[in-house]
């Protein structure tokens, strides 16, 4: 795929593509032309059948301090018209990640601010180091959470997204981890470890079915589908039963052998 890109870099290993943002210098801070580079890459990847995996992390210190100032700085030399389709960029991105249709892992450390908690938040988990510190930080400036709110929504309580969205308070990984934010708590010696046990935890799935099973869930969680569409969900289950997976699943059972996957 391809890998020219200046705020990212792009590694691709087996079923597993690495996206590290660049900006090491300023935290990874978020700017348009990083922005529209991640889209670029996620649109390319989410074609790639054969990568079940997608790790998100950054070089430096910090996975993202959120959205580098200086670019909103300017924005009052922008109509509003101007500035929502800039933002929309941002808010385009976190729903691109959120749909992607592979396993999308956050790997965070040290700050982790604002927009960068809406990517980790976007993603299906999330795996942060011991010295990862979060701050919804948008009221201290003035400014709202909005384009990551639907986002961190999936996974806080209202009362910790009221607690810690309305304070703009800096708060450690372990009550990230207390509230749902993260998924594990890893130290930098072990990150390796923590990353293929994960992986490794989805060995015996069908491929297929897990895409299948995350685009449900996302439906689910975004209303498409609730407990009343009873045609639609036993619709998804006998086409599922009747994949070539599906049948596969169902034979190897009763052979009592390890299925076999299709790619």
């Amino acid at each position: 795929m391809k890998n020219d890109y200046r705020y990212i870099e792009i590694q691709h290993k087996g079923q597993v593509i690495g996206i590290n943002l660049n900006r090491p210098e300023r935290h990874n801070a978020l700017i348009l032309e990083m922005i529209d580079e991640l889209d670029q890459a996620l649109e390319e990847i989410s074609g790639m059948n054969e990568v079940l995996f997608v790790v998100l992390s950054g070089n430096g210190r910090s996975f993202c301090a959120g959205a580098d100032l200086n670019w909103f700085y300017s924005s009052e030399e922008h109509s509003i018209e101007q500035s929502i389709e800039q933002y929309k960029h941002l808010a385009d991105l976190l729903l691109r990640l959120f749909q992607l249709p592979q396993i999308t892992i956050a790997a965070v450390r040290g700050n982790v601010f604002g927009g960068g908690i809406g990517l980790m938040a976007a993603c299906d988990f999330v795996l942060a180091e011991a010295n990862t510190r979060f701050m919804f930080s948008e009221v201290k400036l003035g400014l709202l959470p909005a384009t990551i709110l639907p986002f961190v929504a999936n996974r806080l309580s209202v009362q910790n997204l009221r607690k810690w969205i309305l304070t703009g308070n800096l708060f450690v990984v372990n009550e990230a981890h207390r509230i749902g934010l993260v998924d594990e708590i890893y130290s930098e010696e072990n990150f390796e470890s923590e990353l293929s046990a994960l992986i490794a935890s989805f060995k015996s799935a069908s491929p297929s079915a897990v895409k299948r099973a995350k685009q449900l869930i996302n439906d689910v969680v975004s209303g498409s589908i609730d407990v009343t569409d009873t045609k639609a969900t036993s619709t998804i289950l006998a086409k599922a039963l009747l994949s070539p997976d599906g049948q596969e699943g169902i034979h190897a059972f009763f052979d009592k052998r390890k299925p076999e996957w299709g790619k």
